[in-house]
């Protein structure tokens, strides 16, 4: 086996590997988001990600001692990807050099920090602050997940002592982008996506667009009357990248802040790629992200709720809570990822976390009348498996 080393790199950097280098095969240790006390690995092989029963399979192989007899001896060399990634973003985004844009960006102490700083330096972006760009395994700041406004504090005390008009917050290995409006609002993944799509979708008619099924109805409503194909995944980023090359999609995302473009770029997840399109929106549309974000239709929307429960019993609850909406009247129930109960007046979903024993709950509404009236709908139903002063506890 020749092995070629590149060095700290977040999760984007070693897909850009494979998309720019003769490699078969990569891995990379990193725990994503996670707090630090987790880790793993992340494997490709060609320009795919290993997920699922793949994962399982390979511990199969594993466990059973299967291995091969080298014919010969590897190589080993080092190639430190870090240049050629910079270089690739600065040159695509050359456009924007020297731009007058105020902003904050905060790389959490990931691996953004290996490329943030240069990149600024590189783009003369004079204007834009820098915040916890310092790699750091042990986060001593936050928690490296910009999607909780309780880890883009330090955004927001910058943005409310700055002329600074957006946020920027990277999740750990910097796959994921948040943003932040000058006003404080913690942007959801679901109203970034309608943002991006657009402008491709005017320079692209009929494109298709991915998202899962945790997504705001008003991006559905705005992609359609935009004349976009829509396409609605269950959860999980490597789903979205799935579908993605299955229907041919130019722009997938998730609300947790994964955004995929296959316009301009190579079709996965990268946080820092996702920055430029969003900088370069501002900069092109002259508005600031608040004044972007009125295309979004009004809806009433709760944060994902994260409860508590068994890892043997989570997907039992969901089953449950799918049969007895299942003998409700005036009800459609969506099942591709536990079970999305769509009314009248707004829609719950209730699914089994794939990485932690919790149910992960969200609602929406068009009003907060509304919202309320869907919330006590589950507490009614979620009640026959989980006590109900503790559901009410969890869903305040």
């Amino acid at each position: 086996m020749d092995v070629v080393f590149v060095g700290v790199c977040s999760s984007p950097m070693i897909y850009f590997t494979t998309h720019t280098m003769p490699v078969d095969a990569a891995v990379m240790v990193t725990a994503s988001h996670n707090p630090k006390e987790y880790n793993g690995l992340k494997i490709l092989l060609g320009t795919h990600s290993l997920w699922g029963k793949q994962i399982k399979e390979l511990a199969k192989i594993y466990y059973a001692g299967k291995h091969i007899d080298a014919a010969h001896k590897g190589t080993y060399r080092e190639h430190i990807i870090k240049d050629d990634y910079i270089a690739w973003h600065v040159d695509e985004f050359a456009h924007l050099k020297h731009a007058a844009i105020a902003g904050v960006i905060d790389c959490g102490n990931g691996a953004a920090g290996v490329v943030i700083p240069d990149i600024i330096e590189k783009m003369g972006w004079n204007s834009m602050q820098l915040l916890c760009a310092e790699v750091d395994g042990t986060f001593p700041n936050h928690e490296a997940d910009p999607t909780h406004i309780k880890n883009m504090q330090h955004v927001l005390h910058a943005l409310q002592s700055s002329d600074a008009t957006v946020g920027i917050g990277f999740d750990g290995d910097a796959d994921r982008m948040g943003a932040m409006t000058q006003e404080g609002e913690l942007v959801p993944g679901d109203k970034l996506i309608a943002l991006f799509a657009e402008p491709m979708i005017k320079e692209h008619p009929g494109m298709t667009v991915v998202y899962n099924i945790v997504c705001s109805s008003g991006l559905t409503e705005l992609l359609e009357k935009w004349g976009a194909q829509t396409v609605v995944t269950p959860v999980g980023h490597s789903i979205i990248e799935e579908s993605m090359q299955k229907n041919n999609a130019m722009l997938g995302g998730e609300t947790s802040c994964h955004f995929f473009f296959r316009d301009r770029h190579f079709g996965y997840d990268d946080g820092v790629y996702a920055m430029f399109r969003l900088i370069e929106l501002l900069i092109q549309s002259q508005k600031t992200l608040t004044e972007l974000l009125k295309v979004f239709p009004h809806k009433v929307s709760s944060s994902e709720f994260r409860i508590p429960c068994a890892e043997d019993k989570k997907n039992n609850v969901v089953e449950g809570v799918k049969d007895l909406f299942a003998q409700q009247k005036n009800v459609k129930l969506i099942t591709i990822d536990g079970v999305k109960v769509i009314t009248d007046y707004g829609w719950g979903l209730v699914r089994a976390s794939n990485t932690q024993p919790v149910l992960s709950i969200r609602f929406e509404a068009n009003t907060q009348q509304d919202l309320q009236h869907i919330i006590e709908d589950f507490i009614a139903v979620l009640s026959h498996f989980l006590d109900e002063k503790f559901l009410r506890e969890q869903l305040k």
